[in-house]
């Protein structure tokens, strides 16, 4: 069984990782130092995934699909395949008009602007000129995986809903007792805390031995090592959504029965549990994380799995613009939701069995369609040979009449003849 982090499907976390080759190019473009740029690049980004989050809450995600990811800048921008100066040059040229369609007015971009310049010590126009060039590489980025993940606008909705829970703060408070427990053992502890000490050392311990004994389990593999599980990106500050007007509880995740079931539409149908029963060791499965929640869905592990990809070729350093272009990413089917044997794990699991469809010859409707377009078929060509004998035989009376009539219009010509001898012996002699 081959586990993936959860945090591949969340937008914050891929986010985050994706773009962090860019800090020194931001940098340069918003005259801001690396430290400052990566501090303004966190806090925009919690501000862009949070307004793109408002966005589909107001509308749809076929609404986000047709304004936000097919613009002409967005796509534009998708024909760069690396990080330059070329690269930032448009998106610079774009970066107003993305930013302002993504927060609906330039009233909150530039208020989002003046919260992040009081917090690193920089000028608002410094950190709006970070704020929008990150907004098209956002969209670019979030495209691309959607495209190439071929989601649809219900899955689209379900992608979306689930990303509330990765930015909640019982998420990132989850992480804090191992943290703590690292420094306490340092000798950073307090005389009087020993006994929590102890609890969150002997917790840590726990998690780090059950880390090692799932890594040496032959019948399970990780794609992800522990350290870049842990690399979680900075604590999500609700101030944005009160700026963007996102609602967070009113975006839970539905739960759909249909694709509850064992019957294999668009869900994988099985747990790690009986996934295990059934000997799947290929099976992709979502791995434990914290207050997060995730379905084993086919098109959910899939959009996982390519962000895994994508991550792993550092799509967004900086460097020259390649002869031809990378190719999308595969995905394994049976990774994803094959079978090694053909015996299901439960009754659940059993594929509908559908009737087989009787063959051409055999379909009554088909016959009696056929013959009934046969005979039509006839009739209209015996009518048409019968019209056009009818028409031939109409055309040889009417030039019969015509000539009868000819005939008798002709009038009768009578030839006379003169003798010239007795015209002139009867003329008089002329007299002297």
């Amino acid at each position: 069984m081959t586990t993936i982090s959860p945090t591949r499907v969340s937008m914050y976390d891929f986010l985050y990782q994706d773009t962090k080759p860019m800090v020194s190019l931001l940098a340069d473009a918003a005259k801001l130092s690396l430290p400052q740029a990566r501090l303004a690049m966190d806090a925009s980004l919690q501000a862009i995934v949070s307004a793109l989050l408002a966005y589909q809450q107001h509308s749809d995600s076929q609404t986000i699909s047709k304004k936000l990811f097919a613009r002409g800048a967005v796509k534009e921008l998708r024909q760069y395949n690396s990080m330059n100066f070329s690269t930032i040059n448009a998106t610079l040229y774009y970066r107003h008009e993305v930013a302002d369609a993504l927060f609906y007015e330039n009233a909150r971009v530039v208020k989002a602007s003046d919260y992040i310049a009081e917090r690193i010590d920089a000028t608002s126009q410094q950190v709006q000129i970070l704020l929008t060039s990150l907004c098209v590489i956002v969209l670019r980025e979030l495209a691309i995986l959607a495209e190439y993940s071929q989601l649809d606008n219900d899955e689209m909705d379900n992608w979306f809903a689930l990303q509330p829970q990765f930015l909640s703060v019982e998420r990132f408070v989850a992480h804090k007792p191992t943290s703590m427990s690292v420094s306490m053992s340092a000798g950073r502890t307090e005389p009087n805390e020993n006994k929590e000490t102890n609890t969150a050392t002997e917790a840590a311990l726990q998690a780090e031995s059950k880390t090692e004994t799932e890594v040496k389990n032959p019948t399970e593999r990780t794609l992800l090592s522990t350290a870049q599980i842990a690399s979680t990106p900075p604590a999500f500050n609700p101030y944005w959504h009160e700026l963007t007007t996102f609602k967070p509880e009113n975006n839970e995740p539905v739960q759909d029965m249909q694709q509850a079931t064992g019957n294999y539409l668009k869900v994988i149908g099985r747990s790690s549990t009986n996934a295990q029963q059934g000997k799947h060791s290929d099976l992709l499965v979502f791995a434990e994380m914290a207050a997060i929640s995730l379905p084993h869905q086919r098109w959910l592990l899939q959009l996982a799995k390519i962000s895994e990809i994508y991550l792993q070729r550092n799509r967004l350093r900086i460097t020259s613009e390649p002869a031809s272009p990378p190719k999308p990413p595969l995905v394994s089917l049976g990774l994803i939701g094959g079978n090694n044997d053909n015996t299901p794990t439960t009754t659940s699991e059993k594929p509908i069995e559908y009737d087989e469809p009787l063959p051409l010859w055999k379909n009554p409707v088909i016959l009696i369609i056929i013959v009934v377009i046969g005979i039509l078929g006839g009739l209209a060509t015996l009518k048409y040979q019968g019209q056009k004998s009818d028409g031939v035989k109409l055309a040889t009376e009417e030039v019969i009449e015509q000539d009868r009539l000819k005939e008798r219009e002709q009038q009768d010509v009578a030839i006379v003849m003169i003798d010239d001898d007795e015209d002139s012996a009867e003329e008089p002699k002329p007299t002297k």
